[in-house]
């Protein structure tokens, strides 16, 4: 007896699948099934402030598959651990979600939008200038510092800040 909410596993139909990895082998894993012929996509993010990339989703990936025909290649791969299911089948994600998602990246690292635009206020948050209330001049550069200024002594002074020391008013 089938039930209606089910997911659909018929052979020849290729699906997107979550796949929980190991603790920080999610590389590892990526590598293990695409020599294992499985098209694995683990998206990436680089926040401001950090010169760092590390997975949008730490501890998972996806996997495009015909769940039938591949899930042995799948759960056997090192650094995998298990399949996202909710109930005994693995739930395939839709495909526009991953679109979407492969979409908003640039060569497969997500950059998030700056968190101020010029003229947003801003109030400084630690530091010599902690208190003080700011106009940003320039968004957030790459270095994740941000362009300010400060009316200090009836003058204008500019200054670039790490994004982390200010927010929003």
């Amino acid at each position: 007896m089938a039930v209606a909410n089910a997911p659909d596993v018929r052979l020849g139909n290729l699906q997107w699948f979550v796949v929980r990895t190991k603790a920080k082998k999610e590389d590892y894993a990526v590598q293990q099934l695409e020599r294992r012929g499985v098209a694995a996509f683990l998206p990436r993010v680089i926040e401001y402030g950090r010169d760092q990339i590390a997975p949008l989703f730490p501890g998972y990936l996806f996997v495009h598959i015909e769940l039938l025909a591949q899930y042995y290649r799948v759960v056997w791969a090192p650094g995998v651990r298990s399949f996202v299911a909710f109930g005994e089948v693995p739930t395939p994600v839709q495909d526009n979600v991953v679109h979407l998602i492969r979409e908003s990246a640039i060569d497969g690292i997500i950059r998030p939008l700056s968190p101020f635009k010029p003229g947003d206020r801003v109030q400084i948050k630690s530091g010599p200038f902690a208190g003080l209330v700011a106009i940003i001049q320039r968004p957030c550069s790459p270095r994740g510092r941000v362009k300010i200024l400060l009316d200090f002594l009836r003058q204008g002074i500019s200054a670039e800040l790490p994004v982390g020391l200010v927010d929003r008013v």
